[in-house]
């Protein structure tokens, strides 16, 4: 299995990569703070390098590179701790569009830089997409939705909504019509979300029956498989900054980094390092493999506890101050832990994929 990166793919790493290091300095991501400044960068970056597009279709405005070009960006958004969208919406609900077919409009508007998300998670879902109470039922010609969809990022944010409801034909898709009744609040990684508190809220039905319920579980994997190359960006980044920072900070006389029990502790940190850069790759490439996926969250989960406290730990009290990036990135790791599922659920998934 080849897993370097064809021509175009290290360009678009090289070109994300680039224009952050330029326009996010820590300084200005330190600053940002609440969803309309972040969702006002993002429209920045679309404006400046077209990034929505970069995995979905031709058919839509996009490069369709497909689910490496979203490793890629996710990848190079982690390492600089970039607050945006992409993920919840060229991804995931790329994926879900794909998947579903006959979705050109709102696949259009979605590699020209509209913020459409799904909201699939409820308070027992655990990272299971098709885990649902959420109910849909007919009033006349007009679909209603009752129940609750927690912590969707972005929804307020966004252009359009989605969510997933039970019908009687199965799991469904419905693009919420009008005002999206919520509760906005921000996460622990800075980043916005919302509990969606649909009472009988209109919606239209885009998809119901075994298909979109198929449809819903790849986008989800999808999403997943993209977070955990996020999560990778963020880790290198972290142990970039630990490595350098004991190399510079001195203790009886000497640089940390000559402490051979320290040297020990990085040197563990390379290997979570380079096994979640490795499981990320490979979710990416078997993006159809539900147990690869799975595998890859896990270890990236696992890993991300690891390198983050160890970071923080070899920063001593500065790793939890403001001023340096350090805390900032542990926070982000930490939100990685538990998005999409923890290492926990996805260890039992990985488990029921293998058997069955």
């Amino acid at each position: 299995m080849n897993l370097e990166l064809d021509e175009d793919l290290r360009m678009l790493a090289d070109s994300v990569s680039g224009w952050l290091k330029q326009y996010l300095p820590f300084d200005r991501r330190r600053e940002m703070r609440g969803g309309a400044a972040m969702r006002a960068f993002w429209d920045e970056m679309q404006g400046a390098l077209g990034l929505a597009g970069a995995g979905l279709p031709e058919a839509w405005g996009g490069f369709g590179h497909g689910s490496q070009a979203h490793m890629v960006v996710a990848e190079a958004l982690g390492g600089a701790l970039a607050a945006t969208p992409y993920i919840e919406a060229a991804v995931t609900v790329g994926t879900l569009l794909e998947r579903l077919g006959g979705q050109d409009e709102l696949g259009t508007a979605l590699a020209a830089g509209k913020v459409v998300v799904l909201g699939w998670e409820e308070a027992q879902s655990r990272g299971d997409a098709l885990s649902v109470l959420t109910e849909a039922t007919l009033d006349g010609d007009v679909w209603r939705l009752t129940g609750t969809k927690r912590a969707v990022r972005w929804a307020a944010q966004a252009d359009t909504v989605l969510v997933t409801a039970r019908t009687p034909q199965g799991l469904g898709v419905f693009r919420i019509d009008g005002d999206v009744p919520a509760r906005d609040y921000r996460l622990i990684d800075d980043h916005p979300a919302a509990d969606l508190l649909l009472d009988g809220t209109a919606a239209t039905l885009i998809a119901a029956g075994d298909g979109a319920a198929a449809a819903i579980a790849a986008a989800v994997d999808a999403g997943t498989a993209a977070v955990c190359a996020e999560g990778v960006g963020l880790m290198r980044t972290l142990l970039d900054d630990t490595v350098e920072y004991t190399k510079q900070r001195k203790q009886f006389g000497q640089a940390l980094a000559s402490f051979q029990v320290l040297q020990h502790r990085m040197v563990d940190m390379r290997i979570q390092l380079e096994q979640s850069a490795a499981a990320a790759i490979l979710a990416a490439l078997r993006g159809n493999d539900p147990a690869a996926v799975s595998a890859a969250k896990a270890q990236v989960g696992e890993a991300a506890r690891y390198i983050g406290q160890q970071a923080v730990q070899l920063h001593g009290g500065m790793g939890l101050t403001e001023e340096l990036r350090v805390g900032h990135y542990f926070r982000r790791t930490t939100a990685i832990e538990n998005q999409f599922g923890d290492a926990d659920a996805h260890t039992r998934r990985y488990r029921k994929l293998k058997v069955a």
